[in-house]
């Protein structure tokens, strides 16, 4: 009688190895492979496999956890991973604009608001009021009823961050506010500006605002009185703060002064550097955003963003995406890789730029039939945030 040779069998191999092989399948093959068996298909999917594959593509965060609801009832959520496989497909959704536009509150009257995410918390400034919402990744996008209000301010909020558990906030009536942002409770009011705080950002130790009438005014941990102002002989529109905490970068007008774009040493208050030169008046900078703490983005009224590496120049950008239309850009946000989302005052028009690319990737009209800029956008995996004028907006691309 013959005896049977035993013979390995692919499935037989442990799952690492077959993890490792199957990484280097293309989408195509591996979309083949899944289609053999309910095993194949369980070991195809795995995010180790399209760890690899997913290096290509926009707004892919890896090494993060992503959470999405399952059901619609506001009070009883169940949340589970978004695998970096689904991450690819909503991906390709994001770079061909297939994305449904869901308008999520209608403003009584006519505002410049801005939003900030942080976590599972949507913040916005609606008025003198700033709302956090309950952020849902499925169609509707947020809890409608906040979970948090912080409240203080006389007039409008100008600008906020989100730093830590606290919420700083400057507003046109010239105060800058710091909240506890899960109890909403006022925990310091700062005085020293004497007009609108335009922008403002903080660290563990150092708050920052910058004004109106051309001052950087600085407070520490320890005091309510300001400890530093700074004199930039422009009015202030944006600041940010790099991720080492160590110095900060701000945006001006461009009209006294022609270079808009300057670093500051937060603990000397000292200038170290200009960024660009030959700017043209009015060329102010509106947003700022340090991807890594030698790498930062601006944009603003010359409809430009710029890329800066200050380890290889402070005159010349490494990357420059120009706005088609010669429109401003008011805001933008990037996913540290490949993504930038950008709003504009073109009717309710976002961008999507990648940027191995030199032209636009996608243009998408925010709010059907609207005439407001986008004057604050930001995105995770799922949804893209935009606040217009009269209202709140969220395109989703599941």
């Amino acid at each position: 009688m013959l005896e049977v040779e035993n013979k390995l069998a692919l499935l037989d191999l442990p799952y690492v190895v077959l993890y490792e092989i199957f990484s280097y399948l293309s989408i195509a093959d591996l979309g083949r492979l899944a289609q053999v068996c309910r095993s194949l298909r369980v070991i195809s999917g795995h995010d180790t496999v399209w760890r690899k594959t997913s290096e290509c593509f926009i707004n892919v965060h890896v090494d993060k956890y992503i959470a999405t609801s399952t059901r619609e009832n506001e009070n009883h959520e169940r949340y589970f991973a978004v695998s970096i496989k689904e991450q690819c497909h909503i991906s390709y959704n994001w770079t061909h604009g297939h994305c449904q536009d869901i308008t999520l509150k209608k403003f009584g009257v006519h505002l410049i608001p801005w939003i900030q995410l942080d976590d599972d918390l949507l913040y916005i400034a609606q008025g003198c009021v700033i709302k956090g919402h309950q952020v849902l990744l499925k169609k509707r996008g947020y809890m409608r009823q906040p979970r948090v209000n912080l409240t203080g301010h006389h007039r409008d909020v100008c600008r906020f961050a989100v730093h830590g558990d606290q919420v700083v906030a400057g507003g046109r009536d010239g105060v800058v506010l710091v909240w506890n942002k899960e109890t909403g409770e006022l925990l310091r009011n700062l005085s020293g500006c004497n007009e609108e705080a335009a922008c403002v950002d903080m660290t563990d130790d150092v708050i920052i605002a910058g004004t109106r009438d051309g001052y950087v005014n600085m407070w520490n941990k320890t005091s309510d009185e300001c400890t530093q102002s700074l004199a930039v002989q422009d009015r202030v529109w944006s600041i940010q703060i790099s991720p080492c905490q160590s110095y900060f970068a701000s945006g001006t007008s461009c009209i006294t002064n022609r270079q808009p774009l300057k670093l500051w040493d937060i603990q000397s208050g000292k200038m170290t550097g200009i960024l660009g030169q030959n700017y043209r008046k009015g060329a102010g900078i509106l947003d700022i955003q340090w991807e890594t703490p030698s790498t930062l983005l601006a944009c603003g009224y010359d409809s430009f963003i710029r890329l800066w590496d200050t380890r290889t120049s402070y005159q010349t950008p490494a990357l420059t995406f120009e706005e088609p239309d010669n429109y401003t850009f008011y805001c933008m946000q990037s996913d540290n890789k490949y993504l930038i989302a950008s709003g504009s005052s073109n009717c309710g028009m976002a961008r999507l730029w990648d940027k191995r690319r030199v032209n636009v990737m996608q243009n998408i009209y925010v709010g059907r039939n609207s005439w407001s800029p986008v004057y604050s956008l930001q995105f995770n995996t799922i949804h893209l945030y935009a606040a217009l004028s009269n209202g709140l907006h969220v395109l989703n691309f599941i």
